[in-house]
């Protein structure tokens, strides 16, 4: 009788929505662990290594890389993710197409570049020799894009994990082989070593391209690759803006120090992407599946269980902030912990955003997306034009979550009321997040206790156990019930 119930409870999590998903959620998110690792081991080394200008100079050439690439490309290397979707024949054609366009717009816009670099290293405020490292990581960039975009969406998600991670430990073995050695600009030793790592693997990417690719121009192929990408222009640039710019900004307005100490809290914040990104990346799929066969219920119950893992990590991560900074980094850099918190709930309404934007993505309206995260860009650079210089880096922490927030209120109304679509409820995802917030401000108030540092360590652990059982209840119960 137990075999019986354990098959029954087997068959019944395969036979779930979620389950596709998690089953190429744990190839991304194992290759998420290995690659977030390397940021849990990095940041006791590389803080004691660099100074808080050299981490500075990192976090604002890495943000450069994003918008210059974007610029670069004009964004039409993006397309072949959508086309995947498609699940038409001739995508060895349309990656052929793309390749050749990307090409075409790299060979016009580089030039450009280079005779305007002096203006450009002028408004970047970063060491002049870093400029042409810029260009090349943002080759390195599209051509991991393009193949990382094939392997998603081919559901080739084992290649895509080994070779993220096989990428990330080598590259990090290297770059810190390469900073020990340097006794001072110890940044370029970051640089050098990223270098030469993505240099290698861009060659074997470019051959694995080429396997998937067939070199026949189709003048249908470039309408679609322009009628997608180019509306996403300023869509990606916004994102990129609210990611990064406000690195950017406060090497400008405050100094690269500050810059650092921002930038090394913004890391630790960011592994809530360690959970959101994993599911995210395997949830398009099997989005795009159950709305094509106007299955609603499936859509949001998929949606509300990867959302729930989601609210599970950002809540253990906001707890443990302090614990997990104060293990990993140099003193030096204590006082950037103060933005974990405020990052974490803003990569909360991200998650938010990204779920509702996938509607208008699904209808191909890219258009609204842009309009939404440009607008939201602009507020977030206008925000920080105004309270960076009156309360240094932490604001740029809340004028991105106001940001992120905003971001979200906008892709609910387009999709809801804009382009009428049948929308996952809301109370979905504001019922656990106010049941979230109640606990954050529970432990606050347990903090200001003075309790013993064990005993409340062990209260934040049992709060984040309650909250998990809490939102995962029922599904719990079925496999309670299932087992006796």
């Amino acid at each position: 009788m137990q075999l019986t119930c354990n098959s029954n409870l087997i068959n019944k999590i395969k036979n779930s929505d979620i389950f596709e998903t998690l089953r190429h959620s744990k190839n991304y998110f194992s290759a998420d662990v290995a690659t977030k690792a390397l940021g849990f081991i990095s940041i006791p080394i590389f803080t004691r290594l660099f100074t808080q200008e050299d981490y500075g100079i990192i976090a604002v050439f890495t943000s450069y890389i994003g918008i210059i690439t974007i610029v670069f490309s004009l964004n039409l290397h993006g397309a072949v993710g959508r086309y995947c979707l498609e699940k038409k024949d001739d995508l060895d054609e349309f990656i052929g197409t793309s390749l050749f366009s990307v090409g075409l717009i790299l060979c016009l816009t580089i030039p450009i570049f280079i005779v305007f670099n002096k203006k450009i290293i002028t408004l970047m405020k970063l060491p002049n020799a870093l400029f042409i490292y810029i260009i090349f990581y943002c080759l390195f960039e599209i051509i991991f894009s393009v193949y990382g975009q094939i392997l998603i969406n081919k559901r080739m998600s084992k290649e895509y994990a080994l070779i993220n991670i096989l990428k990330g430990y080598i590259s990090f073995g290297v770059v810190v082989l390469f900073v020990y050695l340097l006794k001072e600009n110890r940044y370029l030793g970051r640089i050098w070593g990223g270098f030469l790592i993505n240099f290698f693997f861009s060659i074997y990417f470019i051959l694995r391209i080429l396997k998937f690719s067939r070199f026949v121009f189709r003048i249908e192929h470039l309408k679609y690759i322009l009628n997608y990408a180019i509306p996403l222009i300023p869509y990606s640039l916004s994102g990129i803006i609210l990611a990064q710019f406000d690195r950017i900004m406060i090497n400008d307005i405050v100094g690269t120090s500050s810059a650092g100490l921002y930038s090394l809290g913004y890391n630790i914040g960011m592994l809530l992407l360690l959970v959101n990104s994993a599911t995210l990346s395997a949830l398009g799929p099997d989005f795009v599946k159950f709305l094509d066969k106007k299955e609603y219920s499936r859509v949001d119950s998929l949606l509300e269980k990867v959302f729930y893992i989601g609210l599970i990590a950002a809540l253990g991560l906001i707890l443990f902030a302090k614990e997990i900074g104060i293990i990993l980094v140099d003193e030096k850099f204590h006082e950037g912990l103060k933005v974990v918190p405020i990052v974490v709930i803003g990569y909360v309404f991200y998650e938010m955003y990204y779920m509702y934007g996938m509607y208008p993505g699904y209808q191909k309206k890219t258009v609204f997306a842009s309009i939404v995260v440009i607008f939201s860009g602009i507020l977030n650079i206008i925000l920080n034009a105004i309270f960076i210089p009156k309360y240094g880096y932490i604001a740029a922490a809340y004028t991105t979550l106001i940001s992120y927030f905003v971001m979200f209120v906008m892709a609910w109304i387009v999709s809801k009321y804009v382009l009428k679509q049948r929308i996952t409820p809301l109370w979905i995802i504001w019922k656990p997040t106010l049941i979230m917030f109640s606990f954050i401000a529970c432990a606050y108030l347990l903090g200001n206790l003075d309790l013993n540092i064990i005993l409340f360590i062990v209260i934040k652990i049992i709060l984040l156990a309650l909250f998990s059982f809490i939102v995962f209840h029922k599904e719990i119960r079925v496999i309670l019930h299932l087992n006796k």
